[in-house]
C-alpha cells in the first residue's frame, strides 16, 4: 500500500495499459477515477474488480478534448475522492497507419487533439487541486515511435514529440509549486489487440528488443507508472522512462 491516502485521476482507463495503471495504483491503496470514451461496460467491469480488492476507482464517460467536460470531472473526482495528487494521461483511440503523401491535416489534427489538447485539458483543470496538495505528480504516456519513427505514423509521431516537449516544459514550470512531471515511454506491447492483429510483427518487434528478446505488457508499463508516483521518485522530473526493454535504442 505505498501509496495509501494518494488520489490519482487516469484517462483511458478501460483498455491496455490505462487498465492496467488503475488497477496498479488501486493495488497500492490510491482512489482512482479514470475516463473512457466509449464502452461503459468495460468501465463497470473494472470499478467493479477494483472493488473486489478493496479499493475504490470511479469510472466516467468523459472526452478529454472538450476543457469544459474535463474540467467538471476533474472537479468532481477531487471533491469525491478528498482531492488529486497523480495524474496519468494515458487516452488514445487506435487510427488507421498511412504515408504522409495519404495523410490529411485532419489526421494530424486528430491525433494533436488526442495527444496535446487533451493532456493540456486535464492538466489545467488538475493543477489548482495540484497546488492546494502542495504538490504531486504528472506522468505523460510517451512512445518508442516519438524516438525513432516509423512509416505510415508521421501524425502520431509528431503529436507525441510535442507531448514530450511539453512534458519537459511542465517539468521547469511547475516545479516551484512541488509537482514533478515526467513521461513513461513504452514499446509494442504484448495486448489482445497487437497480437490478433499483428502477430507476425509483434514477433519481430520482440526479437528486436534487447532485454529478453521480447516485448513488454501493459502490466510493466504500469509498474513504471507506479515507481515514477512514489515519492521515493520525489527528485525525478523532466525525465522520460523507457519501459520498453530496450526497443528503438538498439
Amino acid at each position: 500500500m505505498r501509496l495509501k491516502g494518494k488520489v490519482a485521476i487516469v484517462t483511458g482507463g478501460t483498455r491496455g495499459i490505462g487498465n492496467a495503471v488503475v488497477r496498479k495504483l488501486s493495488a497500492e491503496g490510491a482512489g482512482v477515477g479514470f475516463t473512457y470514451l466509449k464502452n461503459g461496460a468495460l468501465a463497470s467491469e473494472l470499478e467493479k474488480s477494483v472493488r473486489e480488492i478493496g479499493g475504490r476507482a470511479l469510472g466516467a464517460k468523459v472526452d478529454i478534448r472538450d476543457a469544459s467536460g474535463v474540467h467538471a470531472w476533474v472537479n468532481r473526482v477531487a471533491e469525491q475522492l478528498g482531492g488529486i495528487d497523480l495524474v496519468i494521461n494515458n487516452a488514445h483511440q487506435a487510427y488507421e497507419a498511412r504515408l504522409f503523401e495519404d495523410a490529411s491535416w485532419d489526421d494530424f489534427q486528430r491525433e494533436l487533439d488526442q495527444l496535446v489538447r487533451g493532456p493540456f485539458n486535464v492538466i489545467q483543470a488538475a493543477l489548482p487541486h495540484l497546488k492546494k496538495r502542495g504538490g504531486g505528480t504528472i506522468i505523460n504516456i510517451g512512445s518508442t515511435m516519438a524516438r525513432a519513427p516509423r512509416l505510415k505514423h508521421s501524425f502520431y509521431v509528431t503529436a507525441k514529440r510535442a507531448l514530450c516537449g511539453m512534458t519537459e516544459a511542465l517539468a521547469l514550470e511547475l516545479g516551484r509549486y512541488g509537482i514533478r512531471v515526467n513521461m513513461v515511454t513504452p514499446g509494442p506491447l504484448a495486448t489482445e489487440h497487437n497480437i490478433s492483429h499483428s502477430a507476425e510483427r509483434m514477433k519481430k518487434f520482440g526479437e528486436e528488443t534487447p532485454l529478453n528478446g521480447r516485448i513488454g505488457t501493459p502490466e510493466e508499463v504500469a509498474d513504471a507508472v507506479v515507481l515514477l508516483a512514489l515519492d521515493e521518485a520525489r527528485l525525478i522530473t523532466g525525465a522520460d522512462v523507457l519501459a520498453s526493454g530496450g526497443f528503438a535504442i538498439a
